[in-house]
Formats: C-alpha cells, structure tokens, sequence
C-alpha cells in the first residue's frame, strides 16, 4: 500500500471497514427473494460477498494480532485470539436463540414455516438449540460467525509461524490442503441429519483466511503490498475479471465441459476458477485502493463493517423473520423495500452497539481523568 492511508487514530483502516460493510449489506440483500439480486449476487464475477468478506476479516486479523504478538507476546497472543473466539461464540449463540424465538412466534402468528427456516425448529426444537450451541447444527445463515470463530484460533499458530519467517510454509501447507479438497469427494451431509456443520467447507475456506492473514501480516511489517504493480500482472488480473464478469452477466461460453466448469467454480469447496477470480478481483481492487484511497471509502458503511458481529448476526435473525411474511415479497416494489428495511435494521444493530460499547466506556473513561487528576495535584 502507498502512504494515501484512510485511518482512523485507533488503527481502523477506513477502506477495509467500508468493504466489510458492502460485503455485510450484499450477503444481506442475497438472502432476500429480491430483484436487487441481479446486481448483488456475484457482482463483480463468479465469486460471491462472503468470500470477500471471510479474506478481509483475515487481513484484518493478521494486521491486528501480529502488533498484539509483538506488544505482548505469544501468551497475549493467545489470550486474544481465544477471547475474540468466544466473543464472536457469543453472539453466535445469541443469533440462534434469537431466530429461534421469532421464527416460534412469527409461525404461530401466521401459521407459515417458510422454507428457509431451520425445519429443525419445529421438528425437534430443544434438540435444534442443544445441536445449535453446540455448533453442531449450522443451517443457512447460521453457519458463518461458527466458521469464523475457528479461523480465529488459527491465528496463534500461523502469526508465530509467519514472525518466524515462515510465510511460504504457511502458504503451502494452507494452499495443500484447499487444493487437496478440489479433489475430494462431496460428503453427503443427509445421513448425518440433524447434524449440520454449515455450508461452508472449513478445509477450503480457511485458506482464504489464511491468506488474509499472510497480507495483514505483511501490512504490519511494513512491507508495500501493490504501490508499484506490474503492468502484465495487472493485464493478466484484469483479464480474469474481466471474463468472470463476462460468464456471469453476458453468458459468455464456459472454456470447459459444464461438468467440470461447475467443479471450478463450487462455492462450499472455492473451486479453483472461483478462487482465481477472486484473487485478481481483489489485487486490482487493491491497486485502485493503494492509488485512491476516497474510492473505497464511504463511511457509513466502514460504520457497519467496523461493528461486523453484531451486523452478522442481526440480518441472520432479521432475514428469517422476515422470510416468515410471505406477503412482504408480493410485488417487485414491496420486495424492494423489504430489502431496504432489512438493510436499516443493519444499521440499527450497529447503533445499538455503539451505544453500548460507549455507555460501557464512559465510567472507565471518567476513572482515568479522575486519576489523571489526582496525580496533577500530588
């Protein structure tokens, strides 16, 4: 990154908390049966917000907990990593208790169990809450903040490796066994019902967020990431996208047979076309960034990204309320501004917990400047 940095004096890099929060509004409008859909869904190509979402919380990490490894050592470290765990625990408890209770009251009131609700719920509903905190039931909406929390644990063990100067080691062993999982066979998730460990293949997608982890590491050293690109990578980048681009929105013909064309691109695994897509999206993205940091800046949504647990959890009990109100979604328009109302609730949660985190700050701050003081007058 060049000097044009858009930060914050607490360390927040404003471009990265806006990113997070488009991410954050795009999954949002995606879970809705909305028309916005045709331009949320995969916008940019063949990839979709949560991958974005899922590297840019791993560069983040990895920009945070290196400088923590490096203040506090490698017991801060831990001590860190495992209470962010069970902070983003928390609140993934809190999200299945709360979509629990309003998808039992909402079903009651209108006698509808929409089709996107957890059937566990009603089958079995103190099973789905013992399977539900567990971890071991993670239903559609439910399976991210689960995810996140074991990439988080991750973080001692790879931060240690990459300050020992073992970024390539890091990189393969990661890389091995995404690539390892391209080859596997699917598993069949229906015999084990009503186990349900997410859609999302922890063994691929750790590698995304390892990957993010390598670049905040980086980011942290010091080292420039993309001030001086090369003109044939940049070429090369933009020629991928630019296909992806073309395959999603014009029906560009597949370079493949569509059995193999569906592999590249499989979401739960990151297909290799998927993965490469993303990967030159992001690098030019990090060059528009680097040269124009206003452009990747708008803060209204860095004020969501930077309040990303309690936004996540908010639209997974928002959306399955509202999915529950069929006739919410009778018309184009009506579809529209459900979306948009969802899209306020976001908001919301990320006011509400503002205020929280200042009310909690202020009796701390007011012992400070007690102590301040105190000390000017001895």
């Amino acid at each position: 990154m060049n000097s044009k940095l858009e930060v914050r004096p607490g360390g927040r890099d404003l471009r990265f908390d806006t990113l997070r929060g488009l991410f954050l509004v795009i999954m949002t409008v995606n879970h809705l049966p909305t028309e916005l859909r045709r331009i949320t869904d995969q916008s940019v190509g063949l990839f979709s917000a949560a991958e974005g979402f899922v590297f840019l919380s791993g560069l983040m990490a990895g920009w945070v907990y290196t400088r923590r490894f490096r203040s506090q050592g490698p017991a801060g470290l831990w001590t860190a990593a495992s209470e962010r765990a069970k902070s983003i625990y928390r609140w993934h408890v809190g999200s299945v208790l709360a979509a629990f209770v309003l998808v039992q009251l909402t079903e009651r009131l209108v006698g509808y169990c929409s089709p996107a609700v957890p059937r566990l719920f009603f089958e079995h509903p103190a099973l789905s809450l013992g399977l539900g905190v567990s971890l071991l039931y993670q239903p559609g909406l439910l399976d991210l903040l689960p995810m996140y929390c074991g990439f988080v644990m991750l973080l001692p063990t790879v931060i240690r490796s990459l300050e020992s100067g073992r970024r390539s080691l890091v990189l393969a062993i990661s890389g091995g066994v995404w690539l390892a999982v391209q080859w596997a066979p699917p598993v069949d998730g229906a015999p084990l019902y009503p186990i349900n460990t997410g859609s999302f293949n922890l063994l691929a997608w750790q590698f995304l967020f390892v990957a993010g982890v390598v670049v905040g590491h980086a980011r942290a050293c010091g080292r420039p990431q993309v001030s001086r690109p090369s003109p044939w990578v940049l070429a090369g980048a933009a020629a991928v996208a630019v296909y992806g681009i073309g395959v999603h929105y014009a029906q560009w013909p597949a370079l493949w047979p569509d059995r193999v064309f569906g592999v590249l691109v499989n979401k739960p695994a990151l297909g290799l076309l998927r993965m490469a897509d993303f990967g030159c999206v992001a690098y030019l993205f990090g060059v528009l960034g680097a040269q124009f940091p206003g452009a990747l800046t708008w803060r209204p949504l860095a004020f969501l990204g930077r309040h990303s647990l309690a936004v996540v959890a908010t639209q997974s009990v928002a959306v399955m309320g509202l999915l529950q109100f069929p006739s919410l979604f009778g018309t184009e328009l009506s579809r529209t501004l459900v979306a948009a109302a969802a899209v306020t609730i976001l908001f919301a949660a990320a006011f509400a917990r503002q205020s929280l985190l200042a009310r909690g700050a202020a009796p701390a701050l007011a012992r400070q400047s007690e102590l301040a003081s105190s000390r000017s007058q001895a």
